[in-house]
This record gives structure tokens, C-alpha cells and sequence, in this order.
């Protein structure tokens, strides 16, 4: 069973310049085009930040006795403005290059919690791996992007280090669903031992029942990344304080909500 074994998270951090090439500018612009896309290149020259920044920057939080890890996931439901680098080989370059990687992308908010049930299922197989999950969002777009406007999102980006010992244990997770499964989830964990429970949301998510959940709700200016950085900032205390932490997010673009259950106890069984 997956553990957070730790965490961090950065948001807001200060632009960055970034030199492009004609071929770089040529390629990106070509992609669009392939889907009848057209594009201002002249976007691309401004400050911003990319996936490979958040890395950098999530990386260099991390103690210098962090342990390597066998399996990196990069999720995000962005693009990235320099889409020659790939964030999930990158990272691993950081690690040292041991470790399996790839990207999960292209479903929304619900790309992280795809990314960790991909992990659960993996190290079940595997036992003993340790997992590395960044989930990055930078919004510096050669397009304009509704979401992107309207919520006034900013760049920021999460990883988390998991593995099957200790810390926060992760329960369960429930793939995208319209609302029925998740409310029968919660009315699920609300039954479990334990009285003390946590909802963290999102800015759009699904009204539910309250079940005697204490509410934390995510900022409006994350998307992909909210609920997660919640969870990073405030580990520590809600792993002291509750006995069931529950992360829920509805995508507002599809109306399909995720859901992540973790707890601090390692002896209970699974919801």
C-alpha cells in the first residue's frame, strides 16, 4: 500500500526568460497547425515558467539525503510552453537517471489521481518501490485557455514521494465518475472507524453531504495541482489531527469528479 512519505510544492514563482530558436518556434508553431491551430509566436517570447522550472524548483526543496526512487509520474493538464523537454525524463535526470518515468496528461484535474492509482497498481506488483509523482501546472499558453482567464490560475507545481511504509497511507482512489460513486464513497468512509474526518476540495467541486467532514478548500487559482498542494502544506497537522483525509475535485470542463482517501493508520483496511 502506498505511503506519502513526503512532500512539497512551490506556487507563484517569479517568471523566467526564455531564449528560443527559429526551429524551436517553427516546430511549435507547426504543431498547432496540424489542428488547425493558429498561433502568435511572438506569446512564447514573454516571461513564464515551464515544467522544467517547477522541477528545478520542487527539486532543490527537497532534503539532500532524499532517497532515489524507482518510478517517476509527471501529471498535468496544461501543456507545457516548450513542449521539445519532456518534465517526466527530466526529472529523472535529476534523480540520476534510475528510475522508470512517464507523463500522464490530456484528463484534467483527474490526470493526478490517475498517476497515483497507476503507482498503487504498479508497486503492488513491485513491492518495496519508492514513487516519485509531480504534478505541474504553468500557464504561459501560445493560445488562449478559458480555464486559464477565468480563474486567474498561476504556475505552480507538487510532487509527492511515496512508498509502501509508513506515513500517510493511501486508501483509496476512485477514477473519474459524474457523482454517484463519489458520494457513495464518502458515505462509505464515513462509516469507518474513526471519528475525525477531513474533505479537502477543490474551487469547483461537486457539492456533497457533509457526513460530519470538517471542509478545507483548495485556492482558486490552482487547477490540476489544488488539492494536492493542500495536502503537501498541511500534512504534518492533518496527520496528527485526523483519522480520515479525503481529497475531491470535480473537473469543471467535463463535470467528472476524482477522489483520493488517505489515512494515518497503517492497520485499518481498505475502503
Amino acid at each position: 500500500m502506498l505511503s506519502l512519505q513526503t512532500a512539497t510544492a512551490v506556487a507563484a514563482p517569479a517568471a523566467r526568460q526564455h531564449e528560443w530558436s527559429r526551429g524551436q518556434l517553427a516546430y511549435v508553431r507547426d504543431l498547432h497547425q496540424q489542428y488547425g491551430i493558429g498561433i502568435n509566436t511572438d506569446d512564447l517570447s514573454t516571461d513564464g515558467v515551464t515544467h522544467t522550472d517547477l522541477l528545478d524548483l520542487l527539486w532543490s526543496r527537497l532534503s539532500v539525503t532524499a532517497p532515489p526512487v524507482d518510478l517517476i509520474i509527471c501529471a498535468h493538464a496544461l501543456p507545457d510552453r516548450v513542449p521539445t523537454v519532456q518534465p517526466a525524463s527530466y526529472l529523472n535526470a535529476l534523480y540520476g537517471n534510475r528510475a522508470n518515468s512517464f507523463a500522464v496528461s490530456g484528463q484534467g484535474l483527474a490526470s493526478p489521481f490517475t498517476a497515483l492509482r497507476i503507482a498503487a497498481a504498479y508497486t503492488h506488483s513491485h513491492p518495496g518501490l519508492t514513487v516519485a509523482v509531480a504534478i505541474l501546472e504553468q500557464t504561459t499558453l501560445p493560445v488562449r485557455h478559458p480555464l486559464v482567464q477565468e480563474r486567474e490560475l498561476t504556475d505552480s507545481g507538487v510532487l509527492l514521494v511515496l512508498k509502501d511504509s509508513g506515513g500517510l497511507s493511501l486508501r483509496t482512489l476512485l477514477p473519474a465518475d459524474r457523482t454517484t460513486k463519489v458520494r457513495q464513497r464518502l458515505a462509505t468512509i464515513a462509516r469507518l472507524p474513526g471519528e475525525r474526518r477531513l474533505l479537502v476540495t477543490g474551487a469547483t467541486a461537486i457539492p456533497v453531504p457533509s457526513h460530519g467532514y470538517d471542509l478545507h478548500r483548495a485556492r482558486r487559482d490552482a487547477y490540476c495541482t489544488a488539492v494536492w498542494a493542500e495536502l503537501a502544506a498541511h500534512r504534518h497537522d492533518w496527520r496528527d489531527r485526523y483519522d480520515h483525509i479525503v481529497l475531491l475535485d470535480t473537473d469543471p470542463q467535463t463535470g467528472e469528479s476524482s477522489l483520493a482517501h488517505f489515512t494515518p493508520r497503517s492497520d485499518e483496511q481498505d475502503a
